[in-house]
């Protein structure tokens, strides 16, 4: 499936930069005939998914799977979709909500209780080690 970079950017909502993906950019070969722009593989350092771009035509994005075959149409859309502006699938974990801690007596505890039983015995170490 062939997808511009403009339509991939219009169906992106606004994301986080911090949540794009971070990709390694290798050049393939050019398409046969004149003035064909050249091929890359993107890939994706974080989930690991790649999509050539310039593929038939300038600016053209195709989702491939790990061997360069293009994917089926309905995982191509929803990989490119992501191309531009993310969110990376291997962030995903940040869009959940932090989840409670159960401790041993049953009661719930938050990340941010055991950070506060944390910090004076960590504050004590630094000044032993200090000293």
């Amino acid at each position: 499936m062939l997808i511009s970079l403009s339509e991939a950017t219009k169906m992106k909502a606004h994301v986080s930069p911090a949540t794009k993906h971070i990709f390694a950019i290798k050049t393939l070969d050019k398409l046969p005939g004149l003035f064909q722009p050249h091929r890359y593989l993107y890939h994706c350092a974080r989930c690991k998914w790649s999509f050539v771009v310039n593929d038939g035509r300038s600016g053209a994005i195709t989702a491939v799977d790990g061997d360069a075959n293009p994917l089926s149409e309905d995982e191509a859309r929803r990989r490119v979709a992501t191309f531009a502006l993310g969110p990376c699938p291997a962030l995903q974990v940040l869009n959940f909500a932090p989840v409670p801690i159960q401790t041993s007596n049953g009661n719930g505890a938050h990340r941010v209780d055991h950070v506060r039983r944390f910090i004076p015995r960590a504050n004590h170490l630094l000044r032993d080690w200090a000293s």
